[in-house]
């Protein structure tokens, strides 16, 4: 069943089923400036088989100003585990932005390490993009690098940018500082060149995109999102960024599988 674009579709009963009931988390609620990042609770759990529980976000921020540096990201990737094991969560979402004027670190390191550790984990408490986790890695089990489009050309070349992404994806990596804030801890990640499927499926779980790019090369600017991909698509995904995407966040995961999310 198609959707609002020759791009997207509606996501069959067997891409969105979870056969095993889970339960994700939201710490905080979704920021104020993102789009299309909520969703209805008991259609997910109708739909999907996943609950979603509401945790107060000041079960992080009560740590206080932490280290600005590495023991400080250290510091709330424990408190977040310490959450996603006292609630049995399968996956979180984190409203990240409260920490840097509260804790003075960031929530990249803990995102990122929760991912590598299998636990679907995504930035800002977006909750339709923890849900496209949910379904890749059921799916493929692939790790995700959940993005920004930075920069995109008619031409179907796009640059996509976050702070924050599994290390498990990465050829290498540095650490530097968030970029919005300038301060805690953010990654610099160098990806491997190659197949990459780029995904989103939105709130109301209608509308869903899934298709394979090439990622040609990464590079560092100041001015963005500390991990900066160069991905080749085609000009029609251009064009549904111009015109009608689900959102902002995108998902990019290894390998070319855009066909397994279209039965």
């Amino acid at each position: 069943m198609q959707g609002n674009s020759l791009l997207t579709f509606t996501p069959s009963h067997e891409v969105l089923y979870q056969a095993q009931k889970l339960r994700l988390g939201v710490v905080g609620k979704p920021s104020d400036w993102l789009i299309a990042s909520t969703v209805n609770y008991a259609d997910v759990l109708e739909l999907m088989n996943i609950e979603i529980v509401d945790i107060p976000i000041e079960q992080v921020t009560s740590l206080g100003e932490v280290d600005p540096g590495m023991k400080g990201a250290e510091a709330i990737y424990h408190r977040l585990k310490e959450i996603v094991e006292q609630y049995d969560l399968q996956g979180v979402t984190l409203r990240c932005f409260d920490l840097l004027k509260t804790v003075k670190n960031t929530g990249c390191i803990a995102l990122s390490k929760l991912n590598d550790e299998g636990i679907p984990a995504a930035c800002e408490g977006d909750i339709p993009t923890l849900l496209t986790m949910m379904i890749v890695k059921r799916i493929t089990g692939e790790l995700c690098f959940q993005v920004n489009p930075a920069r995109v050309q008619a031409d179907g070349k796009m640059l996509f940018a976050h702070c924050t992404l599994p290390l498990g994806m990465t050829e290498k990596h540095e650490y530097t500082t968030h970029f919005e804030s300038g301060i805690g801890v953010a990654i610099h990640g160098d990806l491997p060149t190659g197949d990459y499927t780029l995904l989103k499926m939105s709130g109301d779980m209608q509308r869903m995109i899934a298709v394979d790019v090439t990622l040609e090369r990464c590079q560092f600017e100041s001015h963005l999102c500390r991990t900066q991909v160069w991905v080749q698509a085609t000009p029609e995904v251009s064009n549904y960024f111009m015109t009608n995407p689900i959102a902002n966040h995108h998902v990019l995961i290894r390998g070319h599988h855009a066909k397994e999310f279209r039965n």
